[in-house]
């Protein structure tokens, strides 16, 4: 049992050190990595909201299209009727 505890304080104090050292390189990459993430959710943000857009639009023609081919429907219905 001492053995491990021994080697985990070892490890702990080892990370310490690594860590002591290192701290601006470690920080600086991680600061990158939320960089990256950052740029990627955006680009993604923008592809989703292109997609939107062009369903609207493609919803909104079709709902056009309906009205058009409804009013044109009820006219010649009128038309038969008179």
């Amino acid at each position: 049992m001492k053995k491990r505890t021994f080697f985990a304080g070892f490890m702990g104090l080892a990370s310490g050190v690594f860590l002591a050292q290192n701290w601006r390189v470690l920080t600086k990459e991680g600061i990158k990595l939320g960089i990256r993430a950052g740029l990627k959710v955006r680009e993604i943000s923008q592809q989703a909201m292109e997609d939107i857009e062009d369903l609207t639009a493609e919803a909104t023609q079709e709902l056009s299209q309906r009205d058009s081919e409804h009013e044109q429907h009820d006219s010649e219905h009128d038309q038969e009727v008179m």
